[in-house]
């Protein structure tokens, strides 16, 4: 439990006869830091209450563990639970090992559709990355130690270079500090240049950048199916025309200019 965090811990217990109870939450050497209940009448049942982590004062209290110990004044009993409650303040630490690739390519193809972060934390913690300040992955388990970001899971459709970071929660909900930035590219299909200059009855030629086994190409009213990662077109007319590649659904674009 952190109290930093604004988190309880809750206390379940069963009375099989009603009772004048009192409740308080005693340290590890038997020292009452909480007064939770003073004594009252209570029914028999099933009782919940929290603890917030704090003292009489409204402190919180040192990082270690609690238990909280039940007086029954019918009875004349005295009963500490056995379950303690772990006080737990410290932010947990994370560092970046190392990532699978510099470019990530989600389209679908099953290429290069997910990054892996590979990632060391301080204690047992739940990994979340960050892509621009946002929250992308936030994972469930609390002993990994990777996290994948691609499709389907918080990956961005618009290309481009982000940077990420890497957060860290624990089990007591405290959230440490973020590692530094590090950069990964999202890349679907791109052209290496946004213009292209040709001369009439020459050749139209452009690297297609695209981790896909083949892409489809259109300028005016040509079009077609290729493999090769340079397209190589009959330049045609003089004139200005728009090359479109797509893959999956992505395209890129390029201005081409073709003079006499």
């Amino acid at each position: 439990m952190s109290p930093a965090s604004g988190r309880r811990a809750k206390i379940v217990f069963r009375l099989r006869k009603s009772d004048r109870l009192s409740l308080a939450i005693v340290d590890s050497q038997d020292r009452v830091v909480r007064a939770l209940i003073d004594s009252r009448d209570v029914p028999a049942g099933r009782k919940t209450y929290t603890w917030d982590g704090r003292n009489d004062a409204g402190e919180i209290v040192p990082n270690g563990p609690y238990k909280p110990r039940v007086h029954l004044a019918g009875q004349h009993r005295t009963i500490v639970l056995p379950n303690p409650i772990a006080v737990d303040t410290k932010p947990p630490l994370i560092s970046l090992t190392r990532t699978s690739l510099a470019e990530v390519s989600p389209d679908g193809d099953t290429r290069h559709d997910y990054l892996t972060v590979f990632f060391h934390t301080s204690e047992p913690a739940r990994a979340v990355l960050y892509a621009n300040g946002r929250q992308v992955v936030k994972q469930k388990s609390f002993k990994a130690d990777s996290l994948k970001w691609g499709r389907g899971n918080g990956m961005p459709t618009k290309p481009g270079l982000y940077r990420l970071r890497l957060g860290a929660i624990d089990q007591a909900g405290n959230l440490g500090p973020q590692t530094r930035a590090f950069t990964v590219r999202v890349r679907y299909v791109e052209l290496g240049r946004r213009v292209i200059r040709a001369r009439a009855g020459g050749l139209i030629s452009v690297r297609v950048t695209t981790d896909s086994h083949f892409y489809y190409w259109r300028i005016g009213a040509r079009h077609g199916r290729v493999r090769s990662r340079r397209l190589v077109l009959a330049a045609g007319a003089p004139g200005r025309y728009r090359l479109v590649v797509s893959e999956r659904g992505h395209r890129a674009a390029a201005l081409v200019v073709v003079s006499p």
